[in-house]
């Protein structure tokens, strides 16, 4: 005998839910792989071609996470830079303090300290300001 009842409707999802239930779904079913084997560009192709996704959807995507990957490598280099910086100031003025100790009543030691001191803070600028431009492009994609 055939089966006459009816059947519910196919529950829908949001573009959302889609999109997170197709990334768990393809982590499962790579988690079984070899996981030194990395994906080519091809292999997401390939998958985005099988899923109905245009080339160019995928290719954007890729050109943006290149781009977000490049910002990030200039911004960590930009704090590497600042810490830097702030390092040898404070070994070469720390230095030069002892040197201004031992060398007699005068006091200099302040002059290249206040120079230095403010290329420093401008470095430090610079690089806050950059954190920030960042953090805001991250925001508007």
């Amino acid at each position: 005998m055939a089966n006459t009842r009816q059947r519910s409707a196919p529950p829908s999802f949001s573009q959302e839910e889609a999109a997170d239930i197709i990334r768990e779904a393809t982590a499962r079913a790579l988690a079984g792989k070899d996981p030194d084997r990395a994906l080519t560009r091809e292999d997401l192709l390939a998958m985005a071609r099988e899923m109905g996704v245009s080339e160019a959807a995928v290719e954007s995507v890729l050109t943006s996470r290149a781009g977000r990957t490049k910002a990030r490598r200039r911004m960590r280099k930009a704090y590497i830079s600042l810490a830097s910086h702030a390092t040898s100031y404070t070994i070469v003025m720390g230095g030069l303090t002892l040197i201004d100790l031992v060398s007699g009543p005068s006091w200099w030691v302040q002059y290249p300290a206040i120079g230095w001191g403010m290329g420093l803070a401008f470095h430090a600028m610079g690089t806050l300001l950059a954190v920030f431009h960042f953090a805001e492009k991250q925001r508007e994609e």
